[in-house]
């Protein structure tokens, strides 16, 4: 029996619908190897937000609508707002020319990855009861062996950026342990009245 696959960067999607998740996961996986697959499969999980987010509306027609159409509609009823339209477009046009041309490297495909995370992000933050979500910094995917020089700087930032992110939220966890343990030390004291 196949594994399951996680993702790291889509991996609370799964709350909405598993396959979700599974083509995030399934796009991380493919990005070292094959970044046009990569590409098509972040083009099925745009396809798969903008049908969650017209069920989510009431504005799904049926299933197998396609794309462009679903979008148009979504445009015209104003269920998302234009700056999120212009992700999924992008999205569906880098997956496009993987899909009909073969096109796709490294490159558009880990933007298509920021891009698609972006879109996840903002479809919880939409139609999510957590109101508290902290999405936490991308977690970039295993590099290709043969990367470009400029991608696996891109790539080496990210991780950066990452890891102080993660030292800080740290550091502000052990902040507010420090203030709650202060707060009960000058409160917890019985003090005595002569």
């Amino acid at each position: 029996m196949p594994t399951e696959a996680v993702s790291r960067n889509f991996g609370f999607l799964r709350a909405y619908e598993p396959q979700l998740d599974r083509l995030g996961a399934l796009a991380e996986r493919y990005f070292a190897d094959d970044p046009s697959t990569c590409l098509i499969k972040l083009r099925q999980l745009g396809e798969e937000l903008a049908r969650q987010v017209a069920a989510r509306s009431g504005l799904l027609a049926t299933p197998e609508e396609p794309q462009s159409d679903l979008l148009r509609r979504l445009k015209f009823e104003r269920a998302v707002p234009p700056e999120v339209l212009d992700l999924f477009h992008q999205v569906q046009i880098l997956g496009n020319r993987a899909t009909h041309h073969g096109y796709g490297d490294h490159r558009d495909a880990l933007t298509t990855l920021k891009i698609a995370r972006q879109l996840a992000i903002w479809f919880h933050r939409t139609f999510g009861k957590d109101t508290g979500f902290k999405p936490g910094p991308f977690v970039p995917p295993t590099a290709p062996q043969a990367a470009s020089e400029a991608l696996m700087e891109e790539l080496e930032q990210l991780r950066a950026q990452r890891a102080q992110l993660l030292g800080e939220a740290e550091k502000a966890r052990e902040a507010v342990d420090a203030a709650r343990v202060a707060h009960r030390g000058k409160w917890g004291q019985t003090t005595l009245f002569c």
